[in-house]
């Protein structure tokens, strides 16, 4: 991937050295690479995107906040676990402005768990 755009879908090597020399070409062309499992490229490209974005999310909260990735990724799974926790009305009346502004992880996990149970999100 390269700016959240996929570029190439290819299966995980079996072989740890496989692993590594994989790696290795995505570092050196600039890519970022995600692991996922799916049942075909095209399944492969949407988990890759949403672990794309999911990362961002997450390295953006760092920035802003001034806490290690540990700390974030806390706080990214507890905001998971509280919007799927909710009842679908529960999750469209926390969907606003308010929550993207001042809690942009927290809302981020609610679109996220939302899209997960096919509710809209606009």
């Amino acid at each position: 991937m390269d700016g959240g755009t996929v570029h190439g879908v290819t299966l995980t090597p079996n072989t740890e050295e496989g692993r590594e020399l994989l790696s290795i070409e995505a570092t050196v062309d600039c890519l970022d690479l995600f692991e996922v499992t799916a049942i075909d490229g095209y399944a492969a490209s949407l988990r890759a995107i949403a672990a794309h974005d999911r990362a961002t999310a997450i390295e953006d909260y760092m920035d802003r906040v001034g806490v290690n990735y540990g700390t974030a990724r806390t706080i990214y799974r507890d905001s998971r676990t509280w919007a799927r926790a909710l009842t679908p009305e529960g999750r469209a009346s926390w969907l606003s402005d308010i929550l993207k502004t001042y809690a942009p992880l927290k809302h981020y996990a609610l679109i996220e768990a939302m899209r997960e149970f096919g509710e809209p999100t606009t």
